[in-house]
């Protein structure tokens, strides 16, 4: 049976339970939204706007995208958790909000068990990047570079508490690079800011530094990831650096609020995987620099625990919490 016919027969009944039972039934136009911690424009959006799509074409509800953007996405993930576990109310995000936010903070509001996963969108890579400001043209000069007068250097990410502020603490850790954490608002301004020389090294999503690579702009010196990405087929792995620790990626991810019905989380997870493998959808993840992996949501909440256990030590060490930047 269609996803579109279930969900029609399951409000079919809903009427006649209302009929039957003496009462004038009133169906109420419940809203339907994916939520968004990020401005419009990003990956999270884009996403976010196509899956809204597939949902509505497939279940028949007006499902919509809004935008709840702040302190860092956390705006979003509250008003996911405080709205009911109906399964009208979904969210965008990233393991920044969700794995990585409860070792941030002494006393984290949710923990990952707070979410129903339901489904992987994407991993994504990180990347080391330098301006051309910086003498260094591969990893090795430039732990080098970093650990001579010019150290430490300031590198920049989205943000305080993300995944990639902790990744280049990692990085420091296994390089042996001298580095110091600058935050910005978003992966925009912190591109922005290495391009025109205001920072000197950047930890950012790949993708996203592809236009300003293929105009010479920045060197991208290292990417994470089992092996080299098609698009930056010239830029060495951390991996096969020998920095096997360095090879863990990002992912994005559609999650409900724990507690939701186990039969619709699935439902929509087909709707979402489905749409997924859509030629349209495949190209769009290369657009997105984006690797599908067809995980269950059982498979992405182990992903999710795993990224949680193995993030805590390198946060703990950075003595991170939230307002000590």
């Amino acid at each position: 049976m269609s996803i579109s016919r279930t969900f029609s027969l399951v409000s079919t009944l809903a009427l006649s339970v209302g009929l039957l039972a003496g009462t004038t039934c009133v169906v109420a136009q419940t809203q339907y939204r994916i939520l968004v911690g990020y401005p419009p424009g990003g990956v999270q959006d884009q996403q976010a706007r196509v899956l809204a799509d597939r949902l509505r074409e497939a279940t028949g509800r007006p499902f919509i995208v809004e935008t709840r953007a702040g302190a860092s996405g956390q705006l979003a993930v509250d008003t996911l958790l405080q709205s009911p576990a109906d399964g009208a109310t979904l969210l965008m995000t990233t393991d920044s909000n969700v794995s990585i936010y409860p070792h941030t903070v002494r006393k984290p509001t949710y923990t990952p068990d707070d979410f129903a996963p339901v489904s992987h969108t994407g991993d994504y890579r990180m990347a080391l990047a330098v301006g051309t400001a910086v003498p260094a043209t591969d990893v090795r000069s430039f732990i080098a570079w970093t650990q001579g007068p010019a150290g430490p250097a300031g590198y920049g990410t989205p943000g305080a508490g993300s995944i990639l502020h902790f990744y280049g603490v990692l990085l420091a850790q296994a390089t042996g690079a001298r580095l110091t954490h600058v935050a910005y608002k978003g992966t925009g301004p912190a591109i922005a800011d290495l391009v025109g020389g205001h920072v000197p090294v950047a930890v950012v999503p790949l993708g996203s530094l592809l236009p300003h690579a293929k105009a010479g702009k920045v060197r991208v010196l290292g990417q994470t990831g089992d092996g080299r990405s098609a698009e930056f087929s010239d830029i060495p792995t951390f991996r096969e650096l020998g920095y096997s620790t360095l090879s863990a990626s990002g992912w994005y991810g559609l999650f409900a609020r724990g507690g939701t019905p186990a039969d619709l989380v699935r439902r929509y997870h087909e709707v979402v995987q489905q749409s997924l493998r859509t030629p349209e959808l495949t190209k769009r993840m290369r657009d997105w620099q984006l690797e599908r992996r067809e995980l269950t949501p059982a498979q992405f909440m182990d992903l999710v625990r795993v990224d949680t256990e193995r993030w805590a030590p390198v946060i703990k060490s950075s003595g991170f919490t939230a307002g000590s930047e």
